[in-house]
């Protein structure tokens, strides 16, 4: 405060009585405290304090995010992962026999997707393939033959598992770099697989998933998806009580009859049931045909029989059984890294039922009869 103001202050309050001096303090007290509140309202209304820099303010509204959450889905099934986790491992692909000697196997009801491949001399066997579930028992253990790293060529970096066959074809697996060559006569391989008593060779040689999984420690990535799924029946489908190929297998009738009671197609030599080794009838929520032109391959596998190989690049007929339905219409895989897709005529994704699936991959000239 200047000096004279101080002074002119001062002869001001030499006037007053005690009282009058009381009553003028208390009044400056109240000034300071109605102006002390008057800038902090004006501070607050322009929402900055008074030693902080002014900032403008926002334009935009902040909108809550709400994260949606998918249950992890099996790539092979589209069945609900085990402890909703795709396992981060390779598909595995198991050569399994199917001539007579080769009934009852095992396995065959834990697998993701079965395929039945035609052979030769008119006897089919299965490729197994296993990712999301696993089996402790699988077998018998058979050759490799051409089509099976065909259809595994669209899995990724999967696991072949077989036992031997014609050099030149053990030699092509060998030389794939994209996939894991588990040659069960090579060590060691040959870790994983172990022959039974109660049957003779080369009837008796059987493996595990959790033993093969184990000969390729590398992480690899869960392979790509094969089919597309809803588990809502398409109107393009038709009622189908089962269907019958005939002569399919070492000249039997293979048949698929659905079972409503246990929403799965079950599966029959001609009329008696397909059993595994626990006895239990073999059974599959879809059953793809898919009908392939074959060629006669190069080598003699029996005797004097070469080999059949399907050529499961391509197009051709197919059909899907689910639900207690049979929709037709065809297949198309451009190249064999490519998985298969299904339509109908008009050109609409054919889609399975999530489960587990079995392929019928059969020659062009056997008999397809749907029963209705």
């Amino acid at each position: 405060m200047p000096r004279a103001a101080r002074k002119r202050l001062r002869r001001f309050l030499s006037k007053l009585t005690p009282a009058q001096r009381i009553l003028s303090g208390a009044a400056a007290m109240v000034l300071v405290v109605v102006l002390a509140v008057g800038l902090a309202t004006v501070f607050a209304a322009a929402g900055r304090g008074p030693d902080r820099k002014h900032k403008p303010a926002s334009t935009t509204t902040s909108v809550p995010r709400h994260r949606i959450v998918t249950a992890a889905r099996c790539p092979l099934t589209d069945e609900p992962a085990p402890g909703g986790k795709v396992p981060r491992r390779p598909a595995i692909g198991v050569k399994i026999g199917n001539d007579p000697a080769s009934r009852p196997q095992s396995g065959l009801q834990d697998a993701d997707i079965v395929y039945e491949e035609m052979a030769e001399g008119g006897i089919t066997r299965y490729l197994a393939i296993y990712q999301c579930k696993q089996a402790p028992v699988v077998g018998p253990v058979r050759s490799v033959r051409w089509d099976d790293w065909h259809v595994l060529a669209s899995y990724g970096h999967p696991i072949l598992a077989f036992s031997g066959g014609i050099q030149p074809w053990n030699e092509v697996v060998a030389s794939l770099k994209w996939l894991y060559d588990a040659n069960g006569t090579f060590y060691p391989q040959a870790n994983a697989y172990y022959r039974t008593s109660n049957r003779v060779p080369p009837w008796n040689l059987y493996t595990s998933t959790k033993a093969l999984w184990k000969l390729d420690p590398k992480e690899h990535t869960p392979p790509p998806r094969q089919f597309r799924y809803s588990s809502r029946p398409p109107s393009g489908s038709t009622p189908a009580k089962g269907v019958t190929i005939v002569g399919f297998a070492a000249g039997q009738n293979v048949v698929w009859q659905w079972r409503a009671s246990a929403h799965a197609w079950e599966r029959l030599y001609g009329t008696q049931p397909d059993v595994d080794a626990s006895g239990a009838q073999l059974h599959a929520t879809n059953v793809v045909i898919q009908v392939v032109e074959t060629r006669p391959g190069p080598y003699a596998e029996s005797g004097t029989i070469p080999d059949v190989e399907s050529l499961t690049a391509g197009s051709g007929v197919a059909y899907v059984f689910r639900n207690g339905r049979v929709e037709r219409g065809t297949w198309s895989t451009p190249a064999y890294r490519d998985p298969m897709k299904l339509r109908f005529p008009d050109g609409k994704p054919m889609k399975l039922d999530p489960g587990n699936t079995w392929v019928e991959v059969v020659p062009v000239g056997y008999a397809v009869q749907v029963r209705k």
